[in-house]
């Protein structure tokens, strides 16, 4: 039996059902997570103080590790790791503290909240695609949901390398600039600090489905992204001290792997511009 095309309240009916049943995931996510508050601000075991409890030291020599084997200039690496050592060499403790009588709540609140927004992702998503699924045409989920995916898996990238790569090695580096001043961070900067990296290099990570799509519509060719190279690099360094806060460390830390997924991104425009091709032919 075919199936009756709905009417503009019949899906507004539906719209207000999946927006209520990802507020209550978004709850009980939330909830979860209140529950379990202590696992995530615990110095000694929680999940958002481990980047002040992870050896900068271990990581940079897993990651420069990857980086050598990869084909990249030693000398370059020895540099880096010579001015990561003498900015990290006098860091001292890291402190955090509260400044306000409600800061802790506030942060407990936030934290707890985007802890469980990730829990209830999963369903959000598909509340969102089930809703969405019906008015695409068969060739365009045939594209659109690779695409979902991958720019989901890119972000994901993105934010798990910022906080486990990058905030433990940025955040000592910071700390050793002015040796003579003790390092008390108030709780609620060094939140917004994690969180800010996290989702600026997420949204960075993005750049090879952004350089891919580009090409399929026929913007920009894989040729014409060879030819900016230069100019692409340059554009990465401003957009990576745009983007993450205002220390050359971590605008290294982002700019380092953007120039590696332009690269990827080129690959992206080549297999795009064969698709487009393909289809011409068709």
């Amino acid at each position: 039996m075919k199936d009756h095309p709905k009417t503009f309240f019949e899906h507004l009916g539906e719209l207000r059902r999946r927006i209520i049943v990802s507020f209550l995931a978004m709850v009980a996510g939330t909830g979860v997570s209140l529950f379990f508050s202590d696992r995530l601000f615990d110095l000694d075991r929680g999940l958002l103080m481990l980047p002040l409890r992870l050896r900068p030291s271990d990581i940079m020599a897993t990651l420069f590790g990857v980086i050598s084997r990869a084909g990249v200039g030693g000398s370059i690496l020895n540099l880096f790791e010579l001015f990561f050592r003498s900015r990290t060499s006098h860091a001292g403790t890291i402190e955090l503290f509260a400044a306000a009588p409600t800061e802790k709540f506030m942060v407990l609140i936030k934290a707890c909240f985007a802890v469980g927004v990730l829990l209830a992702a999963p369903l959000i998503l598909y509340e969102i695609w089930i809703f969405v699924l019906p008015a695409l045409k068969r060739k365009e989920k045939r594209y659109l949901i690779p695409i979902f995916f991958v720019t989901l898996l890119f972000f994901a990238i993105g934010t798990v390398f910022a906080f486990f790569i990058v905030a433990p090695m940025a955040m000592p580096v910071l700390a050793g600039l002015i040796p003579s001043i003790r390092n008390q961070w108030r709780l609620e900067l060094y939140f917004a600090f994690i969180v800010r990296l996290m989702l600026a290099f997420g949204i960075a990570f993005e750049l090879p489905i952004v350089m891919g799509f580009m090409a399929r519509i026929g913007v920009f060719s894989a040729e014409g992204f060879r030819k900016q190279r230069r100019i692409a690099i340059v554009i990465i360094f401003i957009a990576s001290a745009a983007l993450t806060p205002q220390d050359i460390f971590t605008m290294f830390l982002m700019a380092i792997p953007l120039i590696g997924l332009y690269e990827l991104g080129i690959r992206f425009a080549v297999l795009a511009g064969q698709r487009n091709a393909r289809l011409l032919s068709g």
